[in-house]
């Protein structure tokens, strides 16, 4: 089929699939129906390690898991929370629950604390799955979850990782029956399947509510237009399963279209190209800063995949996208824009670097008023950004393309727009800002909570990062805003890591600068430390460094650089008061003290 046919055929097919939501065809019943299928029943679904399950013994699995389920009292309609990181066994709760119509609520691994407390209360668990390895998370915070839970909680030991004291937790134990649940084909795609955690990067994360469909079909539509999936073929993923990005892309993919997953316990440049190697593996998902880390590897033997015809994700930068290319020799990269709760999504079908696809299903591009931090609106309607220019990605709420929401009722108002481009319509906000181009191409800009404005201008986050990183002597970087008083808007800062062996040099670091950005974008204060905080997705977590702003003393060196001033320079106690003062050209004056 030409790609031409293929962009065309993408809303048909996607139109076909969302209207069938009263069918019963999740994927528990795909892994059922694969493994009663004499051409695919011995076909691998699963490599892991050293480990193989082919089909048949995925499904005996997840049938035995579904059976002490049922055996616990857990049914249709009981939320289970899964807390597990990458093995086979977070594959097989997950699909067991499906067999059972029980929603499962998938925890992210890296929340500690009341975080995670947090994240157990608010999708409503009344059952849980702990695996041994993430038993060091969960026993401090054992008192500040529910009775009824711990009762209901069980321990799943993870065979590199004993459960030791498990704090009189009970053991999981599978059932020794391994026969179809007869309830599985009961249940509609329309039926909730899974909560899954948005990130967090600004708060405390919020439990999406994700349908079979949005599990199921998603996979389906992905695997035939991005991977182009064939029953040969061997999927690579190595990023969290809590997450939409390896569960929709990689896990339901593979399963609606008979390939292989091979699963990474979680991602490492280092071994990257060796479990690639060893699994034979010819795809694998991304998320941007993942590839970003590949392509700051040192080169070695193992480079490239050789078989990988294909690479399917999230967030790749156009820089990063022609090097990650060329070096690996990667035939065809597809870039998608999606996220966890959204019911608008673009794919990049042509290979337009830097691109997440077309406006399609829907969406709408309206302008954003960064004064007044809200929409643009003329009588009253929002305004439709023109070729050039920037806007904010709305998705319709309609019947084909709903949006589920979170289990916060007050959450999911907040994320919808009415009577925005007519009388009463409803529109979801993903809160995220494009760039359009006369052919419809989207082009990713920031998020609206990392777009800062400062002297009057928009400040993009995303390209102040990009110029940091490109210079020599920084590993990476996270870019911010901080309030300054007697300044509008928030002054630029940046935390950074050095490369390895690399010193701090304000004035070449400054003089890059200067030839990359506009002078309002250029980072005030720059932050060094050892490591950046990322979340379990390797999101840039900015919500700490945001509240511990420039203030010095915490052990990171700080520098600045205003008006005036040649370089970065480390910044003073004395000058750090003169900036909560308001003093801005003492400020200035006192920026050469330090050599």
């Amino acid at each position: 089929m030409s790609l031409t046919h293929r962009i065309q055929s993408y809303a048909t097919l996607a139109r076909g699939l969302l209207e069938s939501a009263e069918s019963n065809r999740t994927l528990a019943v795909e892994l059922e129906r694969r493994s009663k299928d004499g051409r695919q029943a011995t076909r691998p679904f699963l490599l892991y390690e050293d480990q193989r399950f082919d089909y048949a013994q995925a499904n005996r699995v997840v049938n035995r898991i579904a059976h002490a389920y049922r055996a616990a009292g857990i049914g249709k309609g009981d939320v289970l929370a899964l807390l597990m990181e990458n093995r086979p066994e977070f594959v097989w709760h997950y699909l067991a629950a499906g067999k059972l119509g029980v929603v499962a609520a998938l925890v992210n691994t890296r929340t500690r604390g009341e975080g995670l407390a947090h994240a157990l209360s608010v999708c409503g668990a009344n059952h849980l799955i702990v695996g041994s390895e993430c038993l060091p998370a969960f026993l401090p915070i054992r008192n500040l979850v529910s009775e009824d839970l711990i009762r209901h909680c069980r321990v799943d030991e993870d065979r590199k990782v004993p459960a030791g004291d498990a704090g009189g937790l009970l053991r999981f134990v599978q059932s020794a029956t391994s026969t179809d649940p007869a309830e599985t084909t009961t249940h509609t795609l329309a039926d909730t399947g899974a909560y899954i955690f948005t990130s967090g990067t600004t708060g405390l994360p919020k439990a999406a509510v994700m349908s079979y469909q949005r599990l199921t079909t998603v996979g389906r539509i992905t695997g035939a237009l991005a991977w182009r999936m064939r029953p040969s073929d061997v999927i690579y993923n190595c990023l969290p399963l809590f997450h939409t990005n390896a569960l929709v892309i990689a896990l339901s993919s593979v399963l609606t279209h008979g390939a292989t997953l091979a699963l990474g316990r979680r991602f490492s440049a280092g071994a990257f190209w060796h479990d690639m190697h060893r699994f034979e593996a010819t795809g694998f998902n991304y998320i941007g800063e993942m590839c970003r880390y590949l392509v700051n590897t040192p080169p070695g033997e193992r480079d490239g995949g050789r078989g990988v015809r294909v690479m399917v994700g999230q967030g790749l930068q156009a820089d990063i996208w022609t090097a990650l290319q060329e070096r690996f020799s990667i035939p065809r990269i597809v870039e998608m824009y999606a996220s966890t709760e959204g019911n608008i999504a673009t794919m990049n079908l042509s290979g337009e670097v830097g691109s997440v696809g077309k406006l399609r299903l829907g969406g709408k591009l309206a302008k954003w008023d960064f004064e007044r931090d809200d929409f643009v609106r003329e009588n009253g309607r929002l305004v439709h950004s023109k070729p050039g220019e920037t806007g904010v990605l709305l998705g319709p709420i309609r019947k084909k393309t709903p949006f589920g929401g979170y289990r916060d009722e007050r959450a999911t108002r907040a994320k919808v727009v009415t009577d925005g481009f007519r009388a009463g319509d409803a529109l979801f906000n993903t809160g995220d800002v494009f760039r359009i181009d006369a052919a419809k191409n989207l082009f990713f800009v920031d998020r609206l909570g990392d777009t800062f404005r400062y002297k009057g201008e928009n400040v993009s986050t995303i390209e102040v990062q990009q110029q940091l990183v490109r210079w020599p002597g920084i590993a990476s970087a996270s870019v911010y805003g901080v309030p300054v008083p007697g300044r509008e808007g928030r002054a630029g800062m940046a935390a950074i890591v050095l490369a390895e062996g690399a010193r701090f040099d304000g004035d070449a670091l400054a003089a890059h600068l200067d030839a990359a950005l506009p002078p309002y974008a250029r980072p005030i204060f720059l932050r060094v430390r050892p490591s950046l905080e990322t979340t379990a997705t390797l999101k840039l977590a900015k919500l700490a460094l945001q509240r511990e702003g420039f203030a010095p003393g915490n052990g990171d060196p700080i520098y600045v650089r205003d008006a005036g001033d040649a370089g970065y320079r480390e910044l003073t106690p004395e000058r750090h008061e003169a900036l909560m003062r308001g003093e801005e050209r003492a400020m200035t004056l006192k920026g050469t003290e330090r050599q």
